[in-house]
């Protein structure tokens, strides 16, 4: 009996033997994901040559390009196209159907087998279609390339490719369909968006936005547009308020150089902005009463932060960036200087109606000022405004200011008059601004008056708590009466004080 039970468990043990290694699979490496069987015999800048202008070119050989997805439509601030890029350069790829990012994603190689589908442009971008779009073949008009073709074309390859952006400067970059950087990953430093386009969101509520950064080198030149698309899912996001870094996509639109961020956060500007002659950053008022502002360093320091000058001001407008005379505010100015524009005048503190103008030159104590003209919607009469920017008022009630209005002319006969009030509106862009009452109730400067007047604004409860940006404006908002010159206007130490 012991011999024919040993067996028996021999037996039924090869039989789970044999059982379990039926069931064991038998362990392979992985297929290698990101290296299909095909090989790219072209770069995208060789192919790219073959179109010059005019009609879209058939591509009819076996070429294939590969490169790495740059830009995809994940935001949707990208639609019905991707970019691909290798080391020559970038293209577009117009593709029908949506939601490309699953397929398609940054980072991922692709090779596309170009044999059936055409090379042409749109509005100086180079881009691959399916078709021609006959309406604009004369422009280099392709249509998008159908969903069932796409597979056929686009091979997918390994996903996570490492895709470095070239720091270029704007100077750098062509409205040439050649240019290397068009349909690539750019980076330029040193960028912020411009000033009038700071209180505005990405892209517009009933179109595209076309916002303009420029670094600090050269603000009127070195400018750029940066392009949303009002269905991307950051449309309605204020745009970066400070100075940095920017990666797009390049590529431009007739004569216009133009950008592409894939998310906001290709936009790294958070660095503090460019100085400017008109004013920047935000006053952060603090934790202890008051909060002093003088302008004795205009000359070398330029306007204090927070500090801005406006012109073509209106009641819902909080005013166009300022003229200001000689670009700058490192010269000084004398009372008597007719010329429109914000100015580094002498203080009237401590000095007389004739003092000279080399005296006011040398005077250490400064006033900001501003003379207008009669040329209105140009920084002229009215809409000449002194503006301040507080951070917040967070935690503070019964929020006072206090400043001298100077009226810098020297008694002569009587010439124009400028009424001006003090107003306030919150939030970067506001929609409109509330007056308030000052003391003395009339402020005006008058030119052939010399005076400097003590104006003080108490807000009461109005901006008790504010955790939002409050403007604050000593403006004038009517036209001067009279006749004659108009005044030169000074402000100086501006006070905020409260409980």
């Amino acid at each position: 009996m012991k011999y024919m039970f040993n067996r028996k468990n021999g037996f039924m043990a090869l039989v789970l033997t044999v059982m379990i290694a039926g069931c064991q699979k038998k362990y392979t490496d992985p297929p290698l994901m990101g290296a299909p069987d095909v090989v790219a015999n072209i770069s995208i800048k060789d192919v790219k040559a073959r179109y010059t202008s005019g009609n879209p070119v058939a591509i009819t050989d076996d070429v294939i390009i590969e490169g790495v997805v740059s830009c995809d439509d994940k935001s949707g601030n990208y639609y019905q196209q991707i970019a691909l890029q290798d080391s020559t350069g970038g293209v577009l790829l117009r593709l029908a159907g949506n939601n490309h990012y699953n397929n398609y994603p940054v980072g991922r190689k692709i090779y596309v087998k170009l044999k059936g589908l055409y090379l042409g442009q749109y509005n100086g971008t180079l881009q691959f279609g399916g078709g021609v779009d006959t309406p604009f073949i004369s422009q280099g008009g392709v249509t998008l390339l159908a969903t069932n073709l796409q597979d056929q074309h686009i091979i997918k390859g390994a996903l996570n490719q490492p895709l470095v952006p070239k720091v270029v400067t704007v100077s750098q970059l062509s409205t040439t369909l050649q240019d290397p950087y068009v349909s690539t990953l750019i980076k330029l430093v040193g960028y912020e968006f411009t000033s009038g386009d700071r209180a505005k969101n990405y892209a517009d509520d009933n179109g595209s936005g076309n916002r303009l950064i420029q670094d600090c080198s050269a603000l009127s030149s070195n400018r750029i547009t940066l392009r949303t698309s009002n269905y991307c899912n950051f449309a309605t996001l204020p745009v970066a308020q400070g100075n940095g870094e920017i990666i797009a996509v390049y590529s431009y639109f007739g004569s216009t150089k133009q950008l592409t961020i894939r998310d906001t956060t290709d936009v790294r500007f958070y660095s503090p902005r460019c100085p400017t002659a008109t004013g920047d950053g935000q006053i952060n008022l603090g934790t202890t009463s008051p909060f002093n502002i003088n302008f004795d360093n205009l000359g070398t320091a330029g306007l204090p932060v927070g500090v801005y000058v406006k012109q073509d001001a209106s009641n819902s407008y909080i005013g166009n960036e300022g003229s200001v005379y000689q670009n700058n505010f490192n010269g000084a100015t004398a009372w008597n200087q007719t010329s429109l524009g914000f100015k580094n005048f002498a203080s009237a503190t401590g000095l007389v109606s004739t003092t000279s103008s080399a005296a006011q030159s040398t005077a250490t104590n400064r006033a900001l000022g501003v003379r207008q003209t009669g040329t209105a919607g140009s920084g002229g009469d009215p809409g000449a405004a002194f503006a301040f920017l507080l951070s917040n008022t967070t935690g503070k009630s019964n929020l006072q200011l206090e400043f001298k209005l100077q009226s810098l002319d020297a008694p002569v006969s009587a010439g124009r008059t400028t009424t001006w009030r003090v107003d306030y509106g919150t939030g970067l862009n506001p929609a409109f601004f509330s007056t308030v009452t000052t003391s003395p109730a009339l402020l005006q400067t008058i030119n052939g008056s010399f005076l400097n007047n003590t104006v003080t604004v108490n807000f009461g409860s109005l901006l008790n708590n504010i955790t939002q940006p409050v403007w604050i404006r000593i403006v004038t908002l009517t036209s001067t009466s009279g006749g004659g010159n108009r005044p030169s206007t000074g402000i100086d130490d501006v006070k905020f004080t409260w409980n």
